[in-house]
């Protein structure tokens, strides 16, 4: 069974049910070969003469979530929905979207609807106890990662995520038990980096700080460890820790947008402007649809007196991220600097607007938890 921890989409593509034209059949083919630029280009013409062709818009979307164009991939595959609600492989793959933005919450809905129309669907069971641990539901999220543990007792990906449950629902004794499982299932390196992950989603960052330290040792090599140490030491404000470890992350991985991002992110946070932006445009090159780099951009872009180019960049993270009061704030900023007066007060007006929605949901939220306690 694959291990929730690998984000990817689930890689498959849809063969036409019946015999396709050519042009159909030649873009599937490119699409197993990896051409991605060939097999857009011609769904695309499939799509123009047949424009509810679901298959042809389910593959379209296997292309933008696999060239990092998370928005079309979205786009395309709620198009593909529409005409076709209940297709799991659809669901399951715009879930997989949302899941690597780390939406969880627009995520979950679309896995439960998988378990609904196949309660035996391991991996959408999986991935919804996900959402449901990184959104605060970690009674269910338990209850169903202890069921899929029966089923696959030694699934590391499975013990990463019921170890972080017990570690976010404050049952430290019950998630070492399972660490101890994962360590006899994944060998010690894997589980000391999983271990070590777990407890930095958890927010327990010294012990995922230690954690990440003892993969080392045990493996110097491990990969990805100098960028989950960065993001540790940045939720510590531990600066010079932080920037040395995402570099040496992108020392082993120039392409790594992840790291540029964080890096570029974390310097302009430190008013080094000019030295943070090629990181973020880096990490803005591979992964176009992420609206963090264009924020942070566009905030580099305001402190240096270029308002206009943050107005623009700051545009295409309000696109990206329309909930985030932050991002209306930054363009709100960014057009009073243009003396574009009458657009900086509707951006500000969004801003108290979704922080009162926040505020809304909090207190709905944890009114029953309060009673209950």
């Amino acid at each position: 069974m694959k291990s929730a921890l690998c984000l990817s989409l689930c890689g498959f593509f849809l063969w036409a049910a019946e015999p396709a034209k050519e042009v159909f059949d030649q873009a599937v083919r490119d699409l197993a070969a990896g051409e991605y630029q060939a097999a857009e280009r011609g769904f695309q013409s499939v799509l123009r003469e047949q424009p509810n062709h679901v298959a042809a818009l389910s593959n379209l979307g296997v292309i933008y979530s696999r060239t990092n164009r998370a928005d079309r991939a979205i786009a395309v595959y709620r198009r593909a929905l529409r005409l076709s609600p209940g297709d799991q492989a659809l669901l399951l793959n715009l879930g997989l979207v949302y899941l690597k933005q780390e939406a969880h919450a627009r995520a979950l809905p679309l896995f439960a609807r998988v378990v609904e129309i196949d309660p035996g669907h391991l991996q959408a069971r999986q991935l919804l106890a996900v959402c449901r641990a990184y959104t605060g539901q970690l009674e269910p999220a338990i209850r169903d990662l202890e069921a899929l543990r029966t089923a696959a007792p030694r699934d590391d990906g499975i013990l990463f995520l019921l170890g972080f449950a017990y570690l976010k629902n404050h049952e430290p004794g019950k998630a070492k038990a399972i660490f101890q499982l994962m360590f006899e299932a994944a060998g010690p390196a894997r589980a000391q980096f999983l271990a070590a992950k777990a407890n930095y989603e958890a927010t327990l960052f010294p012990q995922a700080e230690e954690a990440f330290y003892e993969t080392l040792r045990l493996d110097p090599g491990f990969p990805g460890v100098h960028l989950e140490l960065g993001k540790v030491y940045i939720s510590l404000r531990q600066t010079d820790d932080a920037l040395r470890e995402l570099q040496l992350a992108l020392k082993e991985n120039p392409g790594d947008g992840d790291a540029s991002y964080f890096l570029g992110g974390l310097l302009v946070q430190e008013g080094r402007y000019a030295e943070g932006i090629p990181y973020l445009e880096r990490a803005r090159n591979v992964k176009p649809d992420f609206w963090a780099p264009y924020f942070y951009l566009g905030k580099a872009k305001l402190r240096m007196e270029h308002p206009a180019e943050a107005v623009v960049l700051l545009r295409r993270a309000v696109e990206l991220n329309p909930d985030g009061a932050t991002v209306y704030y930054q363009l709100g900023q960014a057009l009073e600097a243009c003396g574009r007066k009458s657009e900086a007060g509707r951006a500000l007006r969004r801003v108290h607007d979704l922080r009162a929605a926040a505020l809304k949901a909090q207190s709905l939220d944890d009114g029953p938890v309060a009673g209950a306690r």
